[in-house]
């Protein structure tokens, strides 16, 4: 908390409740970024954030006016600078004087790509607000949000310089539905650390170790998100070295210490297969460099804690690549169980497979890949643990080999957990499935979910139909597209402003924890395992 930044917070009631609809707001800002003080007192702050319908003091206007010129921050919200524009010492720091507000309507902001504290956020989102007109802010502002209104822009945020401090004005904020949204939020935690002199971090110049087909889908995301770039490419195959020279103008090396060695490199992304991730990750956090390694994070809880250590004990992120997080159904399902629509989750199976002639990649071979469970169960497990947070008490699973016996997975594995609070999660995967189940199917106390593949050769590139049952009828789902890279837009979004990681080493290993106590129970001829995870 030594780094913490200071804020002064003000919220009052009146037109605007702003002190109750604030309230999710600042739980974000809950953490190890920001103290956040809600007392009177701004002597000893950093930077103060208001929202108020109430008319500004002129002693404190003076106050607020001192505070930013000898180096504080100061960030006003919604109908504050309209409210206080008759201030003079107000209107100083803000060298704009805003009218309206127009009517309640929703509004389309779109933020500046290129001001870092914008970048990352959605090309333009939705918002029910009220907007404040004006001819445009100071020729010294840099505008950060803008908005189309009756065929001209209009300014909803923009930031300047003030002294040694600076002014910050974001016009948002009118309606309870704003503080919840995930782009408010974002832009609030940012807009209070550039306002406390903090500066965005260098884009990350990216390593990856690795370069199947897996390496280019990682490429294409580190190159299209802005905050990285990718600075060199590493593998033992001189094909797979040419070809990446080809796709990309980069730096590509033979060996590992090549480009581990290079300062270039800030971050490695390990794709080798997953009964080769500990040492690679290991060496990477030795060389000083942040990681994401490839899912399964590994085979077995005793390398992961190993390279969950080490990064830890050098200060350095380490994450797992647990890109269906963002897969839109899953995000849909996830929702529904957590908004409470069909009550208190408890039962769940989910299912993959078909009746296909598995690869004969090593994805396929026990040996390398883990086996069955560690293949789709990564992403699953996964999933489960999102939905169903509890400690795992027992783990019981079975396998069978009766079809393919060219390679070495199992054809089909099973995996029951029950949870310290009596829900139940099963997983199946199969390759001698010749009728599906559906993907997911969860109950709920009050309703259920169901996610139901959609037809074609390979349903598992596509979202599921997602439909919420409830004892006054059936509603299917409309899904958002997918946002392709969402993993690394918020791993830029944690190494630039601190933000919270989505994908935890902790988090992942629990789902190794849960597959390698499957694999036990299989071994012990589907023995039930009892576990703490």
């Amino acid at each position: 908390m030594s780094n913490a930044i200071s804020v002064h917070v003000r919220l009052d009631g009146g037109k605007h409740d702003y002190a109750r609809m604030a309230r999710p707001l600042l739980r974000t800002l809950d953490g190890g970024r920001f103290q956040v003080h809600l007392d009177g007192a701004l002597e000893g702050r950093q930077v103060a954030l208001v929202a108020t319908d109430e008319p500004v003091p002129s002693e404190h206007a003076s106050q607020l006016r001192d505070f930013v010129l000898r180096g504080g921050g100061l960030v006003l919200l919604h109908g504050t600078l309209a409210g206080w524009s008759s201030s003079d010492a107000i209107r100083e720091l803000a060298g704009w004087v805003p009218s309206g507000p127009g009517p309640l309507t929703e509004l389309v902001v779109r933020p500046d790509p290129d001001h870092p504290v914008t970048q990352r956020l959605d090309p333009e989102w939705k918002v029910r607000d009220e907007l404040y007109l004006s001819e445009g802010p100071p020729l010294d502002a840099k505008v950060l949000l803008r908005t189309s209104w009756r065929f001209t822009e209009q300014v909803v945020a923009y930031e300047r310089a003030c002294g040694e401090g600076r002014f910050i004005y974001l016009g948002l904020g009118h309606e309870p539905s704003t503080y919840w949204d995930p782009n408010f939020q974002k832009l609030v935690g940012r807009l209070l650390m550039l306002a406390a002199g903090r500066q965005a971090a260098e884009p990350v110049g990216v390593g990856l170790l690795g370069y199947g087909a897996i390496g280019r889908e990682h490429a294409m995301s580190i190159t299209a998100v802005s905050g990285f770039r990718l600075a060199g490419v590493c593998d033992l195959s001189a094909e797979r070295r040419e070809a990446a020279a080809r796709d990309w103008p980069v730096r590509v090396h033979a060996h590992q210490d090549e480009m581990l060695s290079d300062p270039e490199v800030g971050l490695v992304v390990v794709g080798t297969p997953p009964s080769a991730h500990a040492d690679p990750v290991l060496a990477a956090l030795d060389a000083g460099k942040h990681v994401v390694c490839e899912k399964p994070f590994g085979l077995h809880v005793d390398e992961v804690d190993r390279m969950i250590d080490a990064a830890a004990s050098r200060g350095l992120v380490l994450t797992v690549f647990q890109s269906r997080r963002w897969d839109p159904d899953y995000l849909a399902l996830r929702d529904v169980a957590r908004s409470g629509r069909i009550g208190e989750p408890f039962y769940l199976e989910s299912f993959i497979g078909g009746h296909d002639h598995p690869c004969d990649f090593w994805h396929s071979h026990e040996p390398i890949s883990g086996g069955t469970i560690y293949d789709w169960g990564s992403h699953y497990f996964d999933w489960i643990l999102q939905l169903f947070p509890d400690t795992v008490r027992t783990v019981t699973a079975q396998a069978h080999k009766r079809v393919w016996h060219d390679v070495t997975n199992s054809d089909q594995v099973r995996v029951d957990l029950t949870f310290e609070g009596g829900a139940q999660a099963m997983f199946l995967q199969s390759d001698i499935a010749a009728a599906r189940k559906p993907k997911w199917y969860l109950l709920g106390t009050q309703g259920a979910v169901v996610g139901e593949w959609i037809d074609g050769p390979v349903p598992s590139d596509f979202p599921a139909r997602i439909k919420v049952f409830r004892a006054g009828g059936e509603e299917m789902l409309t899904l958002p597209p997918r946002d392709e890279h969402g993993f690394y837009r918020n791993l830029a979004d944690h190494l630039a402003w601190g933000e919270p990681l989505a994908v935890k080493a902790e988090d992942a290993r629990r789902t190794v924890a849960v597959m390698e106590a499957a694999t036990r129970s299989i071994a012990q001829g589907g023995a039930q395992i009892k576990v703490e995870i």
